[in-house]
């Protein structure tokens, strides 16, 4: 996996071959080829071997939840800004499919299947179990935007990252800290006048 990502971040999808692949894995091509029938299927085992611990581990916290609501949304986006800056392969994939979806619908598809759609619903499940319990306001739960809209800045750091270097990119520290301060506040209950 590692050096199929290597070979993608270098060469770009359209670039990357098979053959690429192998050599820098140091196997023979057709041993890449048993296991994965073409390049669109190591493509999306290399993302789903990047993205599976995260969704795992974010599973695991809303499986495990007791407490509040506002909690676990604050655990959720604090970790989501954590993979951000500590896993460089995430960076890589998402340059990548920024760069070459436009190219390869296929990319985009599959990022909407199985990485933005499952994002959406895992959000989207905290903010209406959060709804139901009477913690957040009753219409986030209807709002079939607010999932997207709680995900982008995370995908913004992502992107600046790429663009300007963890160094220059606006802080992965404060931009989750404002950015839980802004969604808690935005779906708190109106309190009594």
């Amino acid at each position: 996996m590692e050096a199929a990502l290597e070979e993608f971040a270098e060469r770009g999808y359209g670039g990357a071959s098979m053959a690429g692949a192998a050599a820098r894995a140091g196997v023979a091509k057709g041993l890449i080829y048993y296991y994965f029938p073409g390049k669109a299927e190591l493509f999306t085992a290399v993302v789903r071997s990047c993205i599976q611990p995260v969704f795992t581990e974010a599973e695991k916290l809303v499986a495990a939840h007791d407490g509040p609501y506002a909690d676990l949304l604050q655990r959720l986006i604090r970790l989501a800004y954590q993979r951000v800056g500590e896993d460089s392969r995430d960076s890589v994939l998402f340059k990548l499919l920024l760069a070459e979806a436009d190219r390869f619908p296929e990319l985009g598809d599959f990022y909407r299947l199985e990485v933005l759609s499952r994002g959406l619903d895992l959000i989207t499940s905290v903010v209406s179990a959060g709804a139901a319990a009477g913690e957040f306001r009753a219409d986030a739960a209807e709002d079939g935007g607010l999932a997207a809209v709680l995900m982008a800045p995370v995908a913004m750091a992502s992107v600046w990252r790429g663009m300007l270097g963890p160094e220059r990119a606006p802080s992965l520290e404060a931009m989750c800290a404002a950015q839980t301060r802004l969604i808690l506040s935005g779906l708190a209950r109106p309190g009594p006048g």
